[in-house]
């Protein structure tokens, strides 16, 4: 194995610190231990196949389903987690909403997410891009998704030539 130098100190190294500067190792504690449960998983798995794309980004590999903060305190209280608590994302956006409210210091109040313009909103059906040219209706009662007729839709219902 090549030896590099050590990021604190300089001398060579195996890995990216030397034998001296190694930190411990502290392993991640369950799912379930982190909140993670049963529930979750169930509430997960129902979002993602409610709405099969990124919020963020229109991505429709690697979802997963973000909390708001105020999920977490929702179960603290004893409450549970809904779907208006949870928002489906792609991991890498996932993990840039995470590294994003961990620099954030948020004051008592505050909103801790920026508001997007997409989300939860729902593409017209045959739409595959949610990026596209495409106009977002609100997904209220996750029933029935309604396609917003096109201005030369409209254009011709109203007798008006195109």
């Amino acid at each position: 194995m090549t030896l590099r130098p050590c990021i604190e100190c300089g001398e060579p190294a195996d890995g990216p610190r030397c034998p001296e500067h190694v930190r411990p190792s502290s392993p991640k504690a369950s799912a379930a231990l982190r909140g993670y449960d049963a529930a979750w998983q169930r509430l997960s798995a129902k979002a993602r196949r409610l709405q099969p794309w990124c919020s963020d980004c229109g991505a429709t590999a690697d979802l997963q389903c973000d909390h708001r903060p105020e999920a977490w305190a929702r179960k603290a209280a004893g409450k549970p987690i809904r779907l208006a608590d949870v928002d489906v994302v792609c991991g890498p956006c996932n993990r840039a909403r995470g590294a994003a409210r961990a620099q954030q210091t948020p004051v008592r109040g505050q909103q801790t997410r920026p508001s997007r313009e997409t989300r939860g909103m729902t593409p017209p059906r045959g739409v595959s891009d949610p990026r596209g040219e495409a106009k977002f209706e609100k997904l209220t009662d996750f029933g029935s998704i309604r396609r917003r007729p096109a201005n030369s839709e409209l254009a011709t219902a109203n007798g008006v030539p195109r």
